[in-house]
């Protein structure tokens, strides 16, 4: 029987371990077996005894006393520190039971401060990256993220995202990412999605998000989605990916290819059209391949569930008329 992991309160406060659980920490080491019972209760030991003394460094040797929920934010923060030293080292979690965690908390800090620098370079190249292409939420987010870097404070508070981070990603960052970790995963599909969309003319992708969504530049949508998806159905018919207009007759062709195959063949179609559109607009980074291949992969439930009525308009668009110059 395996030993149920307390939450902590003021010491061990409740609710602490909510989102950077012992078994998070341990990477699923705990839930898979990895880690003994013996090894689960002694780190979780060694954890309640290191909070005390990172809550005595938090109030300055005022107090060994904190609010709960304070406790448990430092708890969550000392648990993504240590996760970083954890998976920088490629160390297994029952590390935690038998090191220091001093030693280890300070090689987690070391590794937080390295992402930071990297997530500074990350910021810079996706504000570089961003076509010509008006909307808010792009534009306000990145303004925020650049706020981000002096107010994280990855000592006591590493998990946490101190600013707003309002534009969707077209494949949204794992939840099980935090802090400085989260940022720079979205920067880095940020700054795909931008890439993808420069490679097209900037006058046909507005076109494009106008029949998507005519308000385009205040709402809160991926700019990324329309483009590659239009894009992805003309390499599978065969059509130039370049126009991104999706007619009738493409349509058409696109349900006549699709339809009545089973799952795995219109997976596979989808990945190998992918692989077709990357090599037509020249993408070698192999994180930006696949993510292109899991875009792709993705609009299958969407077409499954279309194709019996035959109407794909929901999902490849026609270019709307071009009634402005509006950009």
């Amino acid at each position: 029987m395996r030993p149920t992991i307390p939450t902590a309160t003021a010491g061990r406060s409740e609710g602490a371990m909510d989102n950077l659980s012992l078994m998070a920490l341990a990477g699923g080491g705990y839930s898979d077996g990895s880690l003994t019972n013996e090894e689960a209760l002694k780190i979780q030991e060694k954890l309640w005894r290191f909070l005390a003394r990172r809550t005595e460094l938090y109030t300055m040797g005022d107090s060994s006393s904190v609010p709960a929920e304070t406790a448990g934010e430092l708890l969550n923060s000392i648990c993504f520190t240590l996760s970083l030293c954890l998976k920088e080292s490629g160390s297994p979690a029952s590390l935690l039971a038998s090191a220091d965690l001093e030693e280890l908390f300070a090689r987690g800090v070391r590794a937080t401060e390295k992402q930071v620098e990297r997530g500074k370079l990350l910021w810079q190249a996706a504000c570089v990256s961003v076509p010509k292409i008006d909307n808010i939420s792009l534009r306000d987010t990145l303004r925020g993220i650049g706020g981000f870097f002096k107010r994280y404070d990855h000592r006591f508070f590493a998990h946490q995202i101190p600013c707003d981070i309002d534009y969707q990603l077209c494949r949204a960052v794992p939840d099980e990412l935090h802090g400085i970790e989260y940022l720079n995963e979205y920067l880095s599909r940020i700054i795909i999605e931008n890439d993808f969309l420069r490679k097209f003319d900037e006058r046909l992708v507005i076109r494009l998000l106008k029949s998507y969504c005519p308000d385009y530049k205040g709402l809160l949508i991926n700019l990324y989605e329309p483009a590659a998806v239009n894009a992805a159905g003309l390499a599978l018919t065969g059509g130039d990916v370049f126009s991104l207009d999706i007619t009738d007759a493409d349509r058409a062709r696109l349900s006549a290819l699709l339809a009545g195959l089973p799952e795995s063949s219109a997976r596979k179609a989808l990945s190998d059209c992918a692989g077709r559109l990357y090599r037509a607009v020249d993408i070698g980074d192999a994180a930006a391949r696949e993510y292109l291949t899991q875009t792709a992969l993705g609009l299958w439930p969407r077409i499954a569930a279309a194709l019996p009525s035959g109407k794909l308009d929901g999902i490849f668009l026609s270019i709307a008329s071009d009634e402005s110059n509006d950009i």
